[in-house]
């Protein structure tokens, strides 16, 4: 069996497995079953809140030898480069002595040819009884800076949970248009922009179109935020991402759900629905196909729950 071309490693709480495993799915098309997996599907880490790593495999040998073999003839290889061990697994015999092993592949690398080459940061793991190296490309948490958004409300979305809907809606295209409808604050939309998709939001409050407008401004994003209802929405989108019943302290009936998932299904051909009580049957009612679902904990210690549901 061909080897795969990427070697990535996860990282989450436990209480948010089941919210891993639905990005992983729309992501990866497959749901990893350890927190270290190979793939052939690039993802950048910095769009998840859970992949850490991405290690492009350029080498993989049995011994430590091979791979200093294969390193002196590799001459794409040079000295202005960073190398960063990967320790996947407790108990790692290699990962004390690192630096020794840096040492030893430093020799091996080739002086750079020209004066303005990009430094390139390079991995190196055991794992599974091989060595493995190449580019490494690591998750690079800045959009851990959207928690200093100027406004935010406490029946905001948590910014993991942002970035899943995200995923889970585009797959990783970001040629996919997508829509939050009832965008609140904006959270989902500033994950949204993060990660390169072209990002519409809708709220029928016009103090959290207000919100959200200021929040992308704030950080230099470009999303198209209108006040309008989602039934007045006249466009068409790859996709929806829908928050209902607009949080814990909503009046919106169960009727008035059923027209907001109608109407999502309307102006887009992939709609993520999220709602803190089992609305099944209102999807069921829309005549909407779910393709992936999950239920998500809100912490260790608490029993709220968000229900999600990925539908065509």
């Amino acid at each position: 069996m061909k080897d795969k071309t990427y070697l990535y490693n996860l990282n989450y709480p436990e209480y948010e497995d089941a919210l891993c495993a639905i990005e992983a799915r729309a992501l990866f098309k497959t749901s990893p079953k350890e927190k270290v997996f190979f793939s052939d599907v690039a993802v950048d880490p910095s769009i998840s809140p859970y992949i850490k790593n991405r290690l492009q495999i350029r080498h993989k040998t049995s011994t430590f030898d091979e791979l200093l073999l294969l390193l002196k003839q590799d001459e794409t290889t040079t000295t202005n480069s960073v190398i960063k061990y990967l320790k996947f697994v407790s108990g790692d015999p290699y990962a004390a002595n690192r630096k020794a092993l840096y040492k030893e592949l430093c020799c091996k690398f080739k002086a750079p040819v020209g004066d303005e080459l990009p430094q390139m940061t390079y991995g190196l793991t055991f794992y599974e009884g091989f060595w493995y190296f190449g580019e490494l490309l690591k998750n690079s948490g800045l959009w851990r800076e959207h928690n200093k958004r100027p406004h935010t409300y406490s029946n905001s979305l948590k910014q993991n949970m942002a970035k899943v809907l995200i995923n889970i809606a585009g797959q990783g295209d970001v040629s996919m248009s997508i829509i939050d409808p009832c965008c609140g604050a904006g959270t989902v939309l500033l994950e949204g922009c993060f990660a390169g998709y072209n990002m519409t939001g809708s709220d029928i409050n016009e103090k959290m179109v207000r919100s959200a407008a200021r929040n992308l401004k704030h950080f230099g994003y470009a999303a198209d935020v209108n006040q309008k209802a989602i039934q007045d929405i006249a466009g068409y989108y790859d996709a929806s991402i829908v928050d209902l019943p607009y949080g814990l302290c909503s009046k919106t009936t169960r009727a008035a759900q059923c027209d907001i998932i109608k109407n999502a299904k309307r102006i887009s051909a992939r709609a993520v629905i999220v709602s803190s009580e089992d609305i099944a049957d209102l999807i069921s009612e829309a005549s909407l196909e779910v393709i992936d679902a999950c239920i998500v904990k809100k912490s260790v210690n608490k029993e709220f729950t968000r229900f999600i549901w990925v539908c065509k």
